[in-house]
């Protein structure tokens, strides 16, 4: 070996590979031979977040435990001591701390590769995490009859099957997806083992922490870094672009955080009032059901299913009561954290200020790991609610039809400024186009109030002599309205037919009749080229002083379109990529031409957005890419098109749209 061809990091790396394959060669098959205790410790559970500590934030790691670790007399514990320190910890020697894995690696470490844990090591790191790891097997496995897990049951099989298009399903599995398709199908359900291919673990996460506690998070958080692992970060797998998964990484569960205190006064420099205190677990509907309880409205998305603290917020987070309060990333006062460096830290508008703007808005799986959130809640909200539709027929024509939609269209703005909401469908189905109201949501209305907002659209229906069926009524607060209404669609999980994207609008796009004109007639393009188009009614209250990241989009908006494109069930690469460039360009593509001041949800994204950091995140981007590279300068955190991502790329081959299912390198 002729070392003075090597650079110094690569000599550094070239080092620490030898000393890791030594290490391994002295146990490749070893056990561990004495009990090992968690590595934890209880601290005070007193938080500059205005909100005492959870319990089970409460249990941390700490550089004393790492020292006790250091200085164990037992062999298998003291030597690998160093895998599990913060960076740039005290506790470990400069020396140790010098082995480590830095910028020079190209890839994240997959088996195989001299730097991958032995099996004594993951056996150390599941004792010192208390017994919370456990091997992901891909959820539809037992319907394989001749797979490496060896686990096929037909009984089971058939219940999976069944329930796979049920939320359920995925969320209460450490390693399960809803949207497969950008896992890689590598593993799908059915109950005819003749008609399924070979079940392997494709993108799916190979080990999963299930985090009853911050040290987990933080073991697993130093484990990966000191160990260039891929880590993923999964509460319910909610995710259009598989940001929740990756091939042969370690995964950090955190659906079992489900604490929720409420605050009756809190009170903050930025904020004082009620507010609730939720765990990175907690979902839409519990946060639903439990402000519902305390006689408050809290905000979440329109999915029960979706986790609060974690992407919903982290991603902007749009809502049904948006236009009364603004968006869901400006309900959060407080964040406990840890970070990349494995430090648990507050994160507040004046306590790490820079990471709070990040994380609101920037995107989840990027800057840290959220353990808990402390959210706005505010007073009960009445809701007339209204569910309608109306189609082509014998008696209307497809151009009458568009006469009615454009007629809803026109009256958007009147409805935003109302300060309602509504989520529906355009959609062309055998010939048939049909309009599905799914609902108008009418916050503080009455059924009178609402019936006299609505009567031009419904006056120019009937003049069209377009027949309408309509249902309308009236709750007295929140969520039995949400419940009657979003808590009943089938959100369509699991599904792998179909390609998303999304574009917002903005209200300036309804300012000037031509303009107007011309992006409906691209709505009407998008329907007539796509399986069918979701709107929305919106626009977020914006708050006095803006102190996150939030698509600046989102704060100019008037409405959202989801475009949703089919692709066939056993749809090749080649047809894949065809369906996916058909939706990107000849669907949503006159809707990005036509609105260059509008953007993209990120949690609903296009997989192939173009230009994503623009329309992400605009002129919010530069910042948080200086942010990314504070908080986490060894790039630990990884997703799919998120900030920092684009010097990343996934080596999944061929497969017509970016999977998980391939190796993480350096681009």
């Amino acid at each position: 070996m002729v070392f003075s061809k090597l650079s110094i990091s690569q000599l550094a790396t070239f080092i620490l590979s030898l000393s890791i394959a030594v290490v391994k060669a002295q146990d490749s098959e070893p056990s561990v031979t004495a009990s090992i205790e968690p590595a934890a410790t209880v601290v005070p559970t007193d938080s500059s977040a205005g909100v005492p500590l959870f319990a089970a934030e409460a249990v941390q790691l700490t550089d004393p435990v790492i020292t006790e670790l250091v200085n164990d007399d037992n062999e298998q514990i003291s030597d690998y001591a160093y895998l599990f320190a913060f960076d740039n910890s005290s506790a470990i020697a400069p020396a140790t701390r010098s082995r480590r894995v830095r910028r020079a690696a190209k890839c994240k470490t997959y088996p195989g590769d001299l730097l991958w844990p032995s099996k004594l090591i993951w056996g150390i790191f599941d004792l010192l995490l208390g017994g919370a790891l456990e091997p992901i097997i891909p959820i539809a496995s037992p319907c394989y009859k001749n797979s490496v897990y060896n686990n096929y049951d037909a009984t089971k099989c058939a219940a999976i099957t069944a329930a796979w298009g049920v939320e359920k399903t995925h969320y209460e599995d450490p390693g399960s997806v809803f949207y497969p398709t950008y896992e890689g199908k590598t593993c799908l359900q059915g109950t005819d083992p003749t008609a399924l291919g070979n079940c392997t673990q494709g993108g799916y996460s190979l080990y999963s922490v299930k985090a009853t506690n911050v040290a987990q998070i933080q073991l697993a958080v130093n484990f990966a870094r000191t160990l260039n692992l891929r880590l993923v970060v999964k509460n319910t797998g909610h995710d259009y672009n598989g940001r929740s998964t990756g091939k042969d990484a370690l995964s950090i569960w955190t659906h079992n955080l489900k604490d929720i205190k409420y605050v009756a006064n809190y009170k903050s420099p930025s904020y004082s009032g009620p507010a609730m205190k939720i765990g990175a677990g907690v979902q839409g509907f519990e946060l639903y059901e439990a402000a519902d309880k305390y006689g408050v409205s809290a905000l979440s998305g329109i999915c029960p299913s979706v986790g609060v603290a974690g992407g919903y917020s982290t991603g902007g987070g749009h809502s049904p009561l948006m236009q009364l309060y603004g968006m869901g990333a400006d309900q959060v006062v407080a964040l406990e954290v840890v970070t990349a460096a494995g430090f648990f830290v507050t994160a507040t508008p004046e306590i790490n200020a820079d990471l709070y703007w990040a994380l609101l808005g920037g995107g989840g799986g990027t800057f840290g790991i959220i353990t808990s959130a402390v959210v706005k809640v505010h007073p009960k909200v009445a809701v007339t609610t209204s569910v309608f539709n109306f189609t082509t027929s014998a008696t209307v024509s497809n151009e009458t039809f568009w006469k009615g939609a454009k007629a809803f269209w026109d009256e958007m703005p009147t409805y935003n400024k109302a300060k309602t909401y509504s989520y529906f469908f355009i959609s062309l189905t055998n010939g048939v186009y049909a309009f599905e109201m799914f609902p108008f949501f009418a916050t503080q209305k009455t059924v009178a109030e609402y019936e006299a907002l609505v009567k031009p659209f419904f006056t120019k229906l009937t003049e069209l002599n377009i027949p309408y069926k309509i249902s309308t009524q009236h709750f007295d607060t929140y969520y039995p309205a949400y419940k009657a209404t979003f808590g009943t669609i089938n959100y369509r999980v699991g599904g792998y037919t179909s390609i998303p994207g999304n574009r917002i609008l903005p209200a300036a796009n309804w300012e000037d009749a031509t303009l107007s004109a011309k992006t409906f007639d691209a709505v009407k393009h998008a329907v007539d080229n796509s399986l069918r188009i979701g709107l929305y009614h919106q626009a977020p209250a914006n708050p006095a002083k803006i102190i996150n990241s939030v698509n600046p989009a989102f704060r100019n908006e008037a409405s959202m379109l989801i475009a949703i494109n089919p692709v066939p069930a056993t749809a090749t690469p080649a047809q894949l990529a065809a369906g996916s460039l058909h939706l990107t360009d000849v669907v949503l593509g006159p809707l990005r031409d036509l609105t260059p001041n509008g953007g993209s949800y990120a949690n609903e994204a296009d997989i192939a957005e173009p230009n994503w950091q623009q329309a992400f995140w605009g002129s919010n981007y530069a910042r948080l890419l200086q942010i990314k590279k504070q908080w986490d300068p060894t790039d630990l955190f990884y997703v799919h098109h998120g900030v920092g991502s684009e010097t990343w790329v996934v080596d999944d081959g061929d497969r017509g749209v970016q999977t998980q299912d391939g190796r993480l390198c350096r681009a």
